[in-house]
């Protein structure tokens, strides 16, 4: 594949600007291609778009770095193969990017650390977190409620992973974006986000676009085989790389709604149908129909069609994929490092002369 110019890369908005990005931290599955990346290839086609690397974010709960280069490259590869053009979008890196860090330490400055801890995802971390240390960490276990969660936070919470938010709110601002695809899990984020905006724009001047959540609503969330959501850790997910056979097995192991035939189901509870929604759009009110008045078993549910047709939805994206060289993903990197630094070195510009500290100019 041959690198284009730099003046094919385009980011002037049809309808506004998108931001988005993932963090480099192993194989993509097909929640990630369902969910994020189909998403992204249409935007390209009706925004400017900006997709990173979101290396520094991969580093918040774990800091080892050992494999960043090789996992940023493969999911850059990843989103190339399945659409994501670098002609369209201006696709980078986080880190390689200064103005990110610079401006997620100058909007800390107006955040308060209550309305970090507040965050759902914050507290959902420490009971997680506390939950799998209550095995062996008998001295915050004499604790209960706030003071042990505070007990955990104190031992085994960054700063980083505390001011994560911040960092996205300097993502999303740098740009201007004004529409962010994300999950609901997303939405207090985005909110702060717009909080932190207005604050600066009233404390200092007018220096970012309020972005909106954007959320789609023909995205499907695709469960795990075990009815989790779907991650590479808990072993329960399928990949686009996988095998005609390694999917027919994993889809075959995913867990069913109904115990047996005659049982009535939901198919909306049943991790199975996301499967269907997401891969047999064609024959999903069926499978629905037929679920619900249990006309049909759980197990011709599985192993019938929709192995081959996850295969088959993926077969272009891996042809593509075996055609794309680590040199080649390397190039497009460093042509959107060079777009966004361009971009976010105006922005940072502005924010110094609204906050009065351009004054060596």
């Amino acid at each position: 594949m041959e690198m284009q110019n730099m003046e094919d890369l385009t980011t002037d908005a049809k309808k506004g600007v998108v931001l988005s990005g993932m963090r480099p931290t192993g194989d993509l599955h097909i929640g990630h291609f369902e969910a994020v990346l189909r998403n992204w290839t249409r935007l390209q086609e009706t925004h400017g778009c900006f997709y990173f690397v979101a290396d520094w974010h991969a580093i918040t709960t774990d800091t080892n770095t050992k494999q960043i280069k090789e996992h940023s490259i493969d999911m850059v590869k990843d989103w190339l193969a399945f659409g994501v053009d670098p002609k369209k979008s201006t696709v980078f890196v986080q880190s390689l990017v200064p103005a990110h860090a610079e401006l997620s330490l100058a909007l800390e400055r107006i955040v308060n650390i209550g309305t970090l801890r507040r965050l759902p995802t914050f507290k959902g971390y420490l009971e997680h977190i506390a939950g799998d240390r209550s095995r062996y960490d008998k001295d915050k276990n004499k604790l209960s409620g706030e003071a042990r969660l505070d007990a955990f936070a104190n031992a085994e919470v960054s700063v980083g992973f505390l001011t994560y938010p911040v960092l996205q709110a300097a993502d999303i601002l740098l740009y201007d974006a004004t529409d962010v695809p994300v999950g609901e899990d997303q939405l207090p984020h985005i909110e702060l986000t717009r909080e932190i905006a207005r604050k600066f724009n009233s404390t200092y001047g007018e220096a970012f676009t309020i972005p909106e959540a954007m959320l789609d609503a023909d995205i499907v969330m695709i469960r795990g085989r075990d009815g989790r959501k779907m991650s590479k850790s808990y072993g329960n997910h399928i990949s686009p790389d996988h095998t005609e056979e390694e999917i027919y097995e994993r889809v075959k192991s995913f867990v069913t709604d109904r115990k047996k035939l005659s049982d009535e189901g939901d198919p909306y509870e049943c991790p199975v149908f996301d499967l269907h929604r997401a891969f047999n759009r064609d024959g999903e009110v069926e499978v629905a129909r037929a679920c619900r008045n249990a006309t049909s078993k759980c197990y011709d549910c599985k192993t019938g069609e929709l192995p081959d047709l996850i295969a088959d939805s993926y077969s272009d994206y891996r042809t593509r994929k075996a055609e794309i060289s680590d040199g080649f993903v390397l190039d497009v990197l460093r042509e959107g490092n060079i777009k966004a630094r361009e971009v976010t070195s105006e922005k940072m510009d502005q924010v110094r002369k609204f906050m009065l500290m351009d004054y060596l100019k």
